[in-house]
């Protein structure tokens, strides 16, 4: 009977959450306090500034988002001067220059003038470690290092 089936399922298609529908929504407050260092509006820390660096054609401040650690996700942004283009290819990696025993992430454009990316450290940081950022344009590739904090 159409009736009874339609009976049972129209309940138990009501238990059924909707999707999406969990409806919290997490809203980071303006960090106005001068006495603490900014707080990465990604959730991933304070940001710490490592510096400029320069690389290829390009300037800019490498920016840490929380800590560096061995065998943890790293967390970067690369904050450029606002109406400069931006390099579309950017990889980075913790550890040494040739990249060996590291895993490099690509970072990708956040906002007008900024690259966000994340890179996994290598479990056993080599002697002499640091970021290293990577920007391939034409078909070169151009390579700097900063040390982390």
């Amino acid at each position: 009977d159409p009736m009874k089936l339609l009976a049972c399922v129209v309940p138990f298609l009501l238990l059924l959450p909707a999707c999406g529908s969990k409806g919290s929504t997490t809203i980071v407050p303006a960090n106005n306090n001068t006495a603490q260092p900014p707080v990465d509006d990604h959730g991933h820390g304070p940001q710490q500034s490592l510096g400029n660096l320069t690389v290829g054609a390009h300037t800019f401040e490498v920016v840490q988002a929380g800590a560096v650690q061995a065998g943890e996700e790293a967390v970067l942004y690369l904050k450029f001067p606002a109406g400069k283009p931006l390099p579309t290819t950017v990889r980075a990696w913790i550890g040494v220059a040739s990249g060996e025993g590291s895993m490099k992430g690509k970072l990708t454009k956040d906002g007008e003038s900024q690259l966000h990316g994340h890179c996994d450290a290598p479990a056993k940081l080599p002697e002499g470690s640091k970021v290293w950022v990577e920007i391939e344009e034409n078909g070169a590739k151009a390579t700097g290092s900063v040390a982390w904090k």
